[in-house]
């Protein structure tokens, strides 16, 4: 891969979750070199000189606690959890969490997110979020003045992984006016491919992964 443009080198994503989580993900996207491991996260981490590294908090809440916050290789921490856990996974170093049955194409999306420094957490749990200090997402759907009210519908729907046939049905619009809404948004937002889109609306506040 030498070479090639930092922005298409896929992520190295360490993931330490059940294996049908992994294989969901590996199914989504070719975006990501990932690692499975069961224990020991500090050595699977390094060995795979992991960019990204994906915790599933509730599968054994303290060993998976201490083995975050005890982590010495700084990287991106996104970890998957219920409501309760928030407070916890934030004080043990992750930058994102969510919910353990977050989607593979909101996960694809929330990996790049946060291996670009945004903090990524659901809506109903962005006070917890705040804490941390980071960059963050603000409550909310704020609309750009650039984009056109439907041009954000179809942006929320584009975050949650749809193709343009299925956010046409959503929308009651064409699949040719779906394709329509997409590429101007991509163009907007100064974008080559969906995924860089919704991580762009996100960075700038316009949507909530």
């Amino acid at each position: 891969m030498r070479g090639l443009p930092p922005q298409i080198m896929p992520l190295r994503v360490v993931v330490q979750a059940d294996h049908s989580l992994v294989e969901s993900l590996a199914e989504q996207t070719d975006r990501f070199i990932l690692s499975p491991v069961e224990s020991n996260l500090e050595i699977a981490a390094r060995v795979a000189q992991a960019d990204v590294i994906v915790v599933d908090v509730t599968r054994d809440p303290a060993k998976a606690l201490a083995e975050m916050k005890n982590l010495q290789l700084k990287r991106p921490l996104l970890a998957l959890a219920n409501k309760e856990q928030v407070s916890d996974a934030l004080a043990a170093g992750a930058q994102a969490v969510l919910p353990r049955e977050t989607s593979a194409a909101k996960l694809e999306v929330a990996i790049a997110a946060v291996q670009k420094g945004l903090t990524v957490t659901e809506p109903g749990w962005l006070n917890a979020a705040s804490s941390t200090g980071g960059s963050g997402i603000e409550s909310g759907h704020a609309v750009d003045d650039n984009l056109t009210p439907r041009e954000h519908e179809v942006l929320i729907l584009l975050a949650e992984g749809l193709s343009n046939k299925q956010i046409a049905g959503r929308l009651s619009i064409s699949e040719h006016t779906a394709k329509f809404h997409v590429n101007s948004i991509l163009q907007k937002m100064d974008a080559q491919k969906r995924v860089e889109a919704v991580v762009r609306a996100a960075r700038r506040g316009l949507i909530n992964l």
